[in-house]
């Protein structure tokens, strides 16, 4: 045997790989994090806003030399299994080529280092031209007339990123400029959560069109109410993973501003699970790993992990960076966190809807168990109430009573009422004094019509619900009781 070099066909080859799965958010990102790599402080994106729209993302990172750029643009420039610094982002080698061509069909690049500058191009039209793997070296003079290659002279290195000739977005929008308006706004709520840490903890600033992106922070970690758990290590292979579960604080605790940083009220509960840091840069998020299903009662438990680059192997982090598979290795080390956080999860939503019972006072609701296990909630036909309605009605009237009393107990929207409480929607407005006083007047004043009295009836009254919680009317009764 002998070993018959075959090469791929440069067209068809780069024509395919544009199709590895890359959205325009997860492109832009996968962007950045060659910027974050090259220890980036600043990293502007920017869109010309001319008919046919470029993108620019440009750093005030480290910078490569020629030689250094050619190699980067080079597809499969460094392996998988390469050795990396702690903190590099990169993954195949591929992800400035493939996440850039995803999107656009020529990708320039320009870098400062020492002082030079240097640029070279993949363009798909001149490697279908040629058949080859042509990359395109830029002159001085061809740098020079870039668009907003000027930002260049505000700083001692950095990198340039132009992307030309949108055309998947060309071919699905009659407006291509206004589509790309939409996805930079999309984009910016995207690398708010990706980057939040970074953006916090590194001090790194990305901005789009001169707008500064606000991080955002799935935990809430500032927030007074949030409760971080014990953090767990897990060593795999020398390796340290870190395992830290949150529980969120209940609907009712947060602000806008908090539900925006959690990704909105709507998604509490699709976020819930694990987070998945890759060297602080967010992988993939709100999934227990089939570990777990996302309950209603399971929504404010988060758990964040920190996995290192070193082990993306047997984590399955794919060229996008943006999934992953939890490693068999891991998968039982993880219950203890999810134990923690979910049981804090009920229990904080739990405790919004929870009935404090007090043996001394007569509820509206009864609660009862049946023989299947299940659970009964019955109107307390022997409340104060019920019994003074009654005796103001006939035989038929009585009937109609425990008619309606049934129908209502019959069709308790329970489902509704148990989304409400975890929410914190239910709104018990109409439970102010003003009513609850004038309520237990109409009621004292038709006890007297009946014959009844008043007295023994203000004593019942007051160890029922509403009422035995209301301080002012308990006040006014209570004396009056006492004067007579």
């Amino acid at each position: 045997m002998k070993a018959i070099e075959s090469p791929p066909y440069a067209p068809l080859l780069m024509e395919s790989m544009r199709s590895l799965g890359y959205s325009f958010d997860t492109a832009i990102a996968d962007l950045i994090d060659n910027s974050v790599s090259a220890q980036a402080k600043h990293i502007k994106i920017l869109l010309d806003p001319s008919d046919d729209p470029q993108l620019i993302i440009f750093d005030d990172g480290r910078g490569m030399s020629s030689d250094a750029l050619q190699e980067a643009l080079r597809f499969g420039s460094r392996g998988p299994a390469d050795t990396r610094d702690e903190f590099d982002l990169g993954r195949f080698g591929l992800g400035l080529k493939s996440a850039s061509l995803s999107q656009c069909r020529r990708l320039i690049v320009v870098s400062k280092n020492d002082g030079a500058l240097s640029g070279f191009s993949w363009d798909l039209d001149v490697v279908i031209e040629t058949g080859e793997w042509s990359v395109m070296e830029y002159s001085q003079e061809d740098i020079a007339a870039l668009p907003s290659i000027d930002l260049f002279n505000l700083v001692d290195s950095g990198t340039y990123v132009l992307l030309q000739n949108f055309d998947r977005i060309s071919a699905s929008s009659h407006d291509v400029k206004k589509t790309l308006d939409g996805l930079i706004e999309t984009a910016e709520d995207h690398l708010a959560l990706v980057f939040h840490r970074i953006i916090t903890e590194d001090k790194v600033n990305i901005i789009i069109n001169g707008r500064t992106i606000e991080p955002r922070d799935p935990f809430l970690e500032n927030h007074k109410s949030t409760q971080p758990l014990r953090e767990q290590v897990v060593i795999i292979d020398d390796k340290k993973i870190t395992l830290q579960p949150y529980i969120l604080p209940h609907r009712s605790k947060l602000s806008k501003e908090d539900l925006r940083k959690v990704g909105g009220a709507d998604d509490l509960r699709t976020n819930q699970g694990f987070y998945i840091y890759r060297c602080k840069r967010l992988i993939i998020w709100g999934t227990w790993f089939r570990l777990l299903g996302k309950e209603e009662l399971n929504k404010l438990a988060r758990v964040k992990v920190d996995i290192p680059n070193s082990l993306d192997e047997i984590w399955s982090i794919d060229v996008k960076k943006s999934t992953a598979n939890l490693p068999d290795k891991i998968r039982k080390n993880l219950y203890g966190s999810i134990k923690e956080s979910v049981f804090g999860s009920k229990k904080v939503i739990e405790y919004r809807g929870k009935l404090h019972r007090d043996e001394d006072i007569s509820y509206i609701w009864q609660r009862t168990a049946d023989r299947e296990g299940g659970v009964i909630y019955s109107i307390n036909r022997d409340l104060a109430q019920v019994q003074l309605l009654s005796s103001s009605l006939d035989q038929a009237g009585q009937r109609v009573l425990e008619a309606l009393l049934q129908n209502i107990e019959n069709n308790f929207p329970s489902s509704s009422v148990y989304l409400d409480v975890a929410d914190g929607e239910i709104n018990t407005s109409g439970n102010d004094t003003k009513t609850i006083v004038e309520d237990f007047k109409a009621q004292l004043a038709l006890a007297e019509q009946l014959g009844l009295s008043q007295e023994e009836l203000t004593t019942m009254l007051l160890k029922t619900e509403p009422y035995a919680s209301n301080e002012e009317l308990n006040t006014i009764y209570t004396k009056r009781q006492e004067e007579l």
